[in-house]
């Protein structure tokens, strides 16, 4: 897990804090308005868009009609109350009649006959039935005003995707004769339902007979349909009447202008696809599938009501709730987790989110489908960068901590894996092989020596001598004068760490010929070491005071591979049982009868001395190269005598 390798909970208010801040960010950039056409149109693609209601019949004006009745607006009023006449010979329920009564039309040009007043006894047979329309800038012309009621026909300002959303209940706004100062559906409604009590508003419900209705931004939210429902038109009616009458009896009937230069066409947050009927012949894409006629809007916001099915919208605070709680909470994922894991889960809980928001918009409520979402991305990257600049420091000490004590490539390793807490603050009790090795006689030689020429001799002796080690994976332990302590098993985990230090041991003695080449070659004596190898139990861990700390490793393992170096003679390897036990396959030992270790019983503790190594278990043995190195040593220091003698 993540917070294995770069901290603990401890650190995770951190990664909280960074998903916190990612959401505090997301709401400072929506207070700005720059992404609010954005966000608008998301949440209105969650409209749930439910069938019409059908109790609700619309009668159009549609472009074919129009163009056979001497186009829009100039169609004849005659027409009108021909139209009227025959809808109330069918007893609807209530007409809506949503084309304006502002217009006079000249004699009929078949008849000859005067068309204005056949309207007017039209309209007063069916003023108890019937709901005219008009705006503050279109009023009905006085002589059609008889008796019937008057609503407002106008809807809402748009949202910022410039899509109608709602109706006001008590337009600011409307003509003097809307006496009611309300819409014209719901006087229709009224009129429908018997519905005779005052609108009442308490918080932000609104009381409607029985109906209660929620008010966002004080509009009633029109759950918008996908356009289907019965219809009949103008043309059907001079034709013979509509082909369902039986639509119109007892219905709700709204008759309106389906053209589209009658300026009557709103954008709406649902689209839906438009038939043949609602643009001109000659102009066949004249609308988008979310542009819809004024009088099929009113149709859907009676429908809202008749089905008591209306749209809310997520309050603000509990929008910039979940904001904080989403950037949190994908912050802390993303650092207690392994990063493809977190991911994963990440967009899982994106995917989730989108999931459950449409599902809320079915049931009628509209959530936030973009800033909450920006909040889990935005969250998730301000976490990984957190992430990130953590590891990179914890990389960085564990680095600088070890990166002279063991290979540099084992070095990044370790630093990709573990965090400096856990190397530097816990001991361990593990399995290890510490390698012990130091000069033979060194002590006394240097006695005869000049300083200068024994810092020489140990430069070269522990330069040579740290690169073997380092190259068998081992960790420097430290360097106590000419005696170099390695260990391996630690602190990263090797399975075959007694192998890698016998191995490495081989590698110390075979290189005593270049040592001794190098020594020669400034004119300093040659050197031989021993070694000591033991493996066992031991605690690792960083220790010292608190001013000064080193990685190392305590117990009785320890300190008897000390030992071994110091009996092993020079360019001998000396282990115990349990190194052979580790790697028996692949080394050949003697046994050391005899020799007696300081604090150790000779009769029950075994010391072997390495004599053969082999690759592999079908491999040819290979004999330690100590009289190789004897050789050399004894080589170089025949010459460096004579030289001394010389000098």
């Amino acid at each position: 897990m993540v917070r294995e390798r770069v901290g603990d909970w401890r650190l995770a208010w951190r990664f909280a804090l960074a998903g916190v801040i990612a959401g505090i960010l997301v709401i400072a950039l929506a207070q700005t308005g720059v992404t609010s056409g954005a966000f608008d149109n998301g949440q209105d693609r969650l409209f749930p868009a439910p069938a019409p209601d059908p109790r609700i019949t619309l009668v159009a004006i549609d472009q074919t009609s129009a163009q056979n009745l001497g186009g829009f607006p100039l169609v004849s009023n005659d027409y009108h109350a021909q139209v009227i006449n025959y809808l109330m010979s069918l007893h609807p329920s209530v007409i809506l009649f949503d084309v304006p009564l502002n217009v006079e039309t000249g004699l009929d040009r078949e008849t000859g006959l005067e068309t204005n007043g056949r309207l007017k006894q039209a309209l007063k047979a069916a003023a108890s039935k019937l709901v005219a329309v008009c705006t503050a800038d279109q009023r009905p012309l006085l002589e059609f005003e008889q008796g019937e009621l008057i609503g407002e026909r106008s809807f809402g300002v748009p949202d910022h995707a410039n899509a109608v959303r709602g109706v006001s209940l008590r337009p600011e706004r409307t003509c003097d004769e809307n006496e009611s100062q309300e819409p014209a559906f719901l006087q229709a409604l009224r009129m429908s339902q018997g519905i005779t009590d005052a609108l009442t508003t308490q918080g932000a419900v609104t009381q409607f007979g029985s109906h209660r209705i929620p008010m966002v931004n004080n509009q009633m939210l029109i759950n918008f349909t996908r356009g289907t429902g019965p219809t009949c038109t103008y043309g059907q009616i001079f034709q013979g009447g509509c082909p369902r009458p039986d639509l119109i009896t007892n219905h709700i009937v709204v008759v309106g202008a389906k053209v589209i230069d009658a300026g009557d066409v709103y954008s709406q947050p649902v689209d839906f696809v438009h038939n043949a009927s609602f643009c001109p012949e000659f102009r066949p894409r004249c609308m988008l599938d979310n542009q819809n006629y004024g009088y099929r809007i009113q149709a859907d916001a009676m429908s809202t009501i008749l089905q008591d099915r209306y749209v809310q919208v997520q309050p603000d605070a509990s929008t910039k709730l979940v904001i904080l709680m989403l950037g949190m909470l994908v912050g802390l994922i993303v650092y207690l987790l392994p990063f493809r894991l977190g991911m994963i889960l990440t967009a899982s809980i994106l995917g989730a989110y989108f999931a459950g928001i449409y599902g809320l918009g079915r049931l009628g409520y509209l959530s936030d489908p973009l800033y909450a979402p920006l909040a889990i991305v935005f969250g998730a990257i301000f976490s990984l960068g957190a992430r990130y600049v953590l590891e990179e420091r914890e990389r960085r000490k564990v680095e600088r901590i070890f990166g002279h004590y063991i290979d540099p490539r084992v070095a990044q390793q370790l630093a990709a894996t573990r965090s400096v807490d856990d190397l530097i603050s816990k001991g361990e009790r593990r399995d290890i092989t510490a390698l012990f090795m130091d000069i033979r006689g060194f002590t006394t030689m240097s006695e005869t020596m000049r300083a200068d020429d024994v810092l020489a001799v140990i430069q070269v002796y522990l330069d040579d001598m740290s690169k073997l080690i380092l190259k068998w994976d081992g960790l420097i332990d430290k360097y106590v004068g000419d005696e170099i302590m390695a260990l391996w098993n630690a602190p990263l985990p090797q399975s075959n760490h007694a192998l890698l230090a016998v191995r490495c041991a081989y590698d110390l003695i075979n290189n005593a010929a270049a040592v001794q080449a190098k020594l020669a070659a400034k004119g300093l004596p040659p050197i031989g070491w021993g070694i000591g190898i033991n493996t066992g139990p031991a605690v690792v861990g960083n220790m010292g005071s608190e001013d000064r700390l080193q990685y190392t490793a305590l117990g009785d393992t320890v300190n008897t591979g000390a030992r071994f170096c110091s009996a092993a003679p020079a360019f001998h390897v000396l282990v115990g049982w349990p190194t052979y036990e580790a790697c028996s396959e692949y080394i050949a030992v003697d046994e050391m009868p005899g020799l007696q270790l300081k604090g150790k019983s000779a009769e029950t503790f075994r010391i072997l001395k390495v004599t053969a190594i082999r690759e592999d278990k079908t491999s040819p043995w290979v004999s330690m190269p100590t009289d190789t190195a004897t050789a050399a040593y004894s080589a170089k220091k025949g010459l460096y005598s004579t030289q001394s003698v010389f000098a």
